[in-house]
């Protein structure tokens, strides 16, 4: 007899010894102690697996579209599939591509050896379901199963908290009466304030690239996603975008655009509804829990986009540039842009910036054949911009495979530009902790023990800007750690080493230099490009666009 235990979680826990054999495989930064344990994770094997799926589960979730189009969810020539996070397989953001690879790397080990039970510890309902459904034979016990952070109550109340946000924004353009018609020029670079801007008021990602500031267009409200922005704060800083001769899209919005927004969200909680009990199975795996929460939060992001449409919509007719500079297209608010400008100003060039780490398990730059199209309709097939800027040959390589136009490599990387005015001291002892978006909690629990342990050295924590980083107070207090408010180019200019699961300061690290260690945080794919090697073109085997060596149920 032996027993399989699973456990996902940040906080160590104590599993009793057994007479049987115990198999254990763990999801995140959470240890388990006790006696005699035969570890079952393979960080090198999950990878692997994650690119002999990708375009199985790519090809799946596209299919998808058939349904939208079924339910008449369709406005001015787009199916909204295009722009739910569903369809933009938000990897990053939701944990249905990882748990799908986990089971089938379980799958592979358990077929090895002879398990009678199975202890699932901190696993969600969605993964308790998709596990049954893998390993039927399986007796299963369930412990501390956590709360889903997407609930229904919440979603719906952040959304209508959102719809009065934009319509304290109208009413403050109308009382300001600041709303103005944009200057007309060849280029527009579109990007959001603040958080892609540093502190001195730099675009981060097109910096040099920009020549004027006429040519910046930005969002401050966006999606309420993408950041929070309070009334208050949007007040100060339209102000400061207006001095500084940027167009603020956000003036554009009108009430209009709300009640659009609010009757199309009816319309999808209600189709929501009727199909959200309707069983999902992705190769002999029931998914069905993890597509109801992705389909859940689709809602809100389309809801949200249609709102923002109509201001991108007006603002492109007015202006009219030759072309449009925008990220993240891979996204759903990317998306929306390449939909609305192909309707507002059909002859303006849509170019497509990379935004961020590309690689062979990064979902949201793959689509299935055919997916992707620059021209109108886009109801079988996703907006694309007309041209893609791609930062390596590598990343140019992965988007041409995905079916994107116009793919070049950039003659230089305006977001790396800062490198070059660093000399990197290289500070023995004094380490770099790079958090990112959505792998701060993990990328500390995996790091704590060495953290603890190695009290010669000095770590420095750099949060990611747009971020949750309340779990940073537990850290304040831990000896020999600082969380620094430091500029990138400031921390790199000292350190000697650098730890990060995705972030893309480990190639800006690597650029430079400075060691870089690559962190696998068990039970998660890494989409870090540094664990590739060889920095070439990407590579697949096999026909029609499919692995040829994926082997699963």
């Amino acid at each position: 007899m032996s027993e399989l235990i699973l456990y996902k979680g940040k906080s160590e826990i104590r599993v009793a010894p057994s007479e049987t054999t115990q198999y254990l495989y763990k999801i995140g930064g959470g240890e388990v102690s006790g006696e005699g344990f035969i570890e079952l994770n393979d960080a090198t094997r999950l990878n692997k697996i994650a690119e002999e799926v990708r375009d199985h589960y790519t090809k799946w979730i596209y299919s998808f579209n058939d349904e939208f189009l079924e339910s008449k969810l369709v406005i001015d020539e787009l199916s909204l599939f295009f722009i739910s996070d569903l369809s933009c397989k938000r990897s990053e953001f939701f944990d249905t591509y990882d748990s799908i690879c986990n089971l089938f790397l379980l799958k592979e080990k358990v077929d090895e050896i002879k398990i009678t039970r199975a202890k699932l510890i901190g696993l969600d309902r969605s993964f308790v379901i998709a596990f049954r459904s893998l390993f039927p034979d399986v007796p299963v016990q369930v412990e501390q199963k956590p709360r889903d952070r997407f609930n229904l109550v919440r979603r719906v109340v952040s959304d209508l908290i959102y719809a009065l946000n934009v319509m304290g924004v109208i009413a403050l353009t109308m009382w300001t009466r600041t709303s103005h018609q944009p200057k007309a020029t060849k280029r527009k670079f579109l990007s959001f304030f603040p958080s892609m801007f540093d502190d001195i008021g730099v675009e981060t990602k097109y910096r040099t690239f920009i020549k004027y500031p006429e040519e910046v267009a930005v969002m401050v409200l966006a999606d309420g996603m993408h950041q929070n922005i309070s009334l208050r704060q949007y007040r100060r800083f339209s102000q400061k975008l207006k001095a500084q001769k940027f167009s603020l899209i956000d003036e554009y919005l009108r009430p209009s655009d709300v009640r659009q927004g609010l009757v199309w969200w009816l319309k999808l909680w209600v189709i929501f509804a009727r199909r959200r009990d309707e069983k999902r199975t992705f190769m002999g795996i029931d998914v069905s829990g993890y597509f109801r929460r992705e389909l859940r939060f689709s809602v809100s992001r389309i809801m949200r986009l249609l709102v923002l449409k109509g201001a991108v919509h007006r603002f492109l007719t007015r202006c009219r540039p030759l072309e449009l500079y925008y990220y993240p297209v891979e996204y759903p608010l990317g998306r929306m842009v390449s939909w609305v400008c192909a309707l507002a100003s059909p002859e303006t060039q849509k170019v497509g910036f990379q935004m961020s780490t590309v690689s062979p398990r990064r979902l949201e730059q793959f689509m299935a054949p055919g997916e992707g199209s620059t021209c109108l309709p886009f109801l079988r097939q996703s907006p694309l911009p007309d041209r893609m800027l791609a930062e390596d040959e590598r990343a140019a390589s992965i988007y041409r495979f995905s079916g994107y136009h116009g793919v070049e490599v950039m003659s230089r990387v305006y977001r790396y530009e800062y490198l070059s005015k660093i000399r990197p001291e290289k500070r023995e002892n004094l380490s770099l902790v790079v958090l990112g978006l959505h792998d701060g909690p993990l990328l500390l629990n995996v790091l704590s023990d060495k953290i603890r342990q190695e009290s010669d050295i000095s770590w420095l924590v750099k949060p990611h800007p747009r971020a949750a980083n309340n779990f940073l107070d537990d850290w304040k207090a831990v000896s020999g750690v600082t969380i620094s408010s430091q500029s990138i180019e400031e921390l790199l200019a000292t350190v000697s080493e650098v730890y990060v699961t995705y972030s893309s300061v480990g190639l800006e690290a690597k650029t430079l230099g400075i060691r870089v260690h690559v962190v696998d945080v068990p039970g998660h794919v890494n989409t870090s490009p540094l664990i590739d090697g060889d920095r070439g073109s990407f590579r697949i085997e096999g026909d029609d666009h499919l692995a040829s060596n994926a082997s699963f149920p």
